[in-house]
């Protein structure tokens, strides 16, 4: 795989391909890895570089009108904690990465597959219902998760018998609260999270090539509109390029894909695949919330319980966070969204593990107060060793509080939309302009969340949390969100062209050899973090062009 980079090509260059991909993040580079060494010539195309360059990285401004800002309630951070807590400083919707591997430069790894719930079309969910069901991507979804490195696509108690240390059944209600797991990618024999762009590095195809430093300013259609056929490019440099290409796809993200449709009206005036006004409405993220807290002298039987769990997976350990859910049942009964809550540990200064880790990177000035706080404590030292190697359970932390996060489900709304800005950013295209609504039964249904995991632990004898004012007052207007830079739904995936933007096989209504990867497809956002079911659908979509495209 060669890299080129627009900045050092002659203006007006024309480079032609048999596939092009826009956007070089999971989506784009599963893509690639697929075709990798077909007879079929492969042109990445990259809007950053193989290096962070803050200059690219204003090309994601974005003019929000909405929420989170918009409600009246305190600001409320995305909780990024460490060394990526400079992550909840990034303005909504912003929080993107143009740099070759995207999205994963930035994350922790956290992935699960989306419920059979969200796959259904649910009376009490208007608009809800995918063209496909979630026994159709088993295949898909095992692939994805060896590709992203993880364990059994196991999510929900069915898991407990594959762990070394299983949770105890503290008897909790199934029929209104269900266990609910996450796991984490990381790299081979590595606590690090996985980076696509070290997958890129690693990509040795020869009919593959990534064009760096390019944004797609253009997506140009034939005369009569039906089929795709060039990509206008610039780099900030102001080199411009065009890319020929019979089959293109949009892998840039729940905002950029829409962006890029609607910002291509010299053939088709409303947008690209706009002709029913769909592009960029039903915008999803996940409304991220704390409905529960724990101080330290009730915290320690619910860590117990709810935390890290390990089982043995093709040779390696694999941990995965318990966690819980609103059952399926219950949302029904009561017209509720699909919600889940998992555990946060904030760490007290004097953790032991803490210590060692900033003794290891710390600077020299604050390296001896770390030994010894992590000797003062030996035999946690050596607890903890003993429940990650042997008994495959999480490390035992000094905290300070534990916190229940929770994320939601979105109900699909034609009025929470992007659309474009008169505002333009460097290369002349409009800006996206971001109307994200949260709405009523969002909060209602994290407030139920909350209000069962009170009763339910009550009920059981686990200490009582204390929950947050905005769930005990009902004030659901008033609940503080954040975005999570999980946007989605913006091209979403449907038969019916009035009422979404791309087929079953994720190619735009009516255009030939157009198509688009990413969660902007999906057709709900369920409460999952979107990974797993970005890398499952890509490769749904890399299946379905290879009996086009290598037929």
């Amino acid at each position: 795989m060669s890299i080129l980079d627009l900045r050092s090509v002659p203006p007006g260059t024309r480079f032609d391909a048999d596939l092009a991909l826009v956007g070089a993040g999971p989506a784009g580079l599963t893509l690639a890895r697929e075709f990798a060494h077909t007879r079929l010539k492969i042109l990445l195309v990259e809007s950053g570089g193989v290096e962070f360059d803050p200059e690219v990285q204003l090309l994601n401004r974005v003019e929000n009108i909405g929420d989170p800002k918009t409600r009246n309630a305190m600001p409320l951070q995305r909780g990024y904690t460490g060394d990526l807590a400079w992550l909840n400083d990034i303005p909504a919707f912003e929080l993107r990465n143009r740099i070759v591997g995207g999205s994963t430069h930035t994350w922790i790894g956290k992935c699960a597959a989306f419920d059979e719930l969200d796959f259904d079309a649910r009376q009490w969910v208007p608009d809800s219902g995918w063209p496909l069901q979630r026994r159709d991507l088993m295949d898909v979804l095992d692939r994805a998760a060896n590709l992203l490195n993880l364990g059994p696509n196991i999510y929900d108690k069915a898991l407990y018998r594959r762990l070394k240390s299983p949770p105890a059944d503290i008897d909790l209600n199934d029929n209104l609260l269900r266990t609910f797991f996450w796991q984490f990618s990381h790299k081979p024999k590595s606590s690090e999270p996985l980076r696509f762009g070290e997958l890129a590095a690693g990509l040795e195809a020869v009919n593959v090539d990534v064009l760096t430093h390019a944004s797609v300013t253009r997506i140009g259609l034939c005369e009569s509109g039906r089929k795709v056929e060039t990509l206008n490019v610039k780099s900030l440099s102001g080199v411009d390029a065009v890319i020929r290409a019979p089959a293109i796809v949009l892998c840039g993200g729940g905002i950029e894909n829409a962006r890029m449709l609607l910002a291509s009206t010299d053939v088709a005036a409303k947008g690209i695949g706009n002709d029913h006004d769909c592009v960029g409405r039903y915008l999803a993220d996940h409304p991220r919330t704390v409905i529960a807290r724990f101080g330290k002298d009730t915290l320690q039987d619910v860590t117990e319980q709810f935390g890290f769990y390990g089982l043995s997976h093709n040779r390696r350990t694999h941990f995965y966070l318990r966690g819980l859910a609103l059952s399926p049942r219950l949302q029904m009964r009561e017209g509720l969204l699909n919600c889940a809550t998992y555990p946060v540990q904030v760490l007290a200064p004097n953790d032991p593990w803490l210590a060692l880790k900033r003794f290891y990177s710390g600077s020299r000035r604050f390296r001896l107060d770390d030994l010894r706080t992590a000797l003062a404590a030996p035999g946690g030292l050596a607890a903890g060793l003993h429940s990650r190697l042997v008994m495959k359970r999480g490390l035992p932390r000094q905290l300070t509080e534990l916190r229940f996060d929770a994320m939601a489900e979105q109900r699909p709304n034609r009025e929470s939309r992007l659309t474009l800005s008169s505002q333009r950013d460097r290369l002349g295209v409009p800006l996206a302009r971001v109307d994200w609504r949260i709405g009523w039964a969002e909060a209602a249904s994290l407030a139920r969340l909350a209000e069962l995991i009170s009763a339910e632990f009550w009920r059981v004898g686990l200490p009582q949390p204390k929950l947050e004012p905005w769930v005990l007052d009902e004030d659901f207007k008033n609940a503080p969100f954040s975005d999570m830079a999980h946007p989605a739904c913006t091209t979403r995936m449907g038969h019916d062209p009035k009422t979404s933007v791309v087929d079953p096989n994720a190619k735009i209504h009516g255009i030939d050899g157009l198509y688009v990867a990413g969660s902007s497809v999906f057709p709900t956002p369920g409460h999952a973090n979107p990974t797993l079911m970005i890398i499952a659908m890509t490769l749904r979509l890399a299946d379905h062009l290879k009996t086009r495209l290598l037929a």
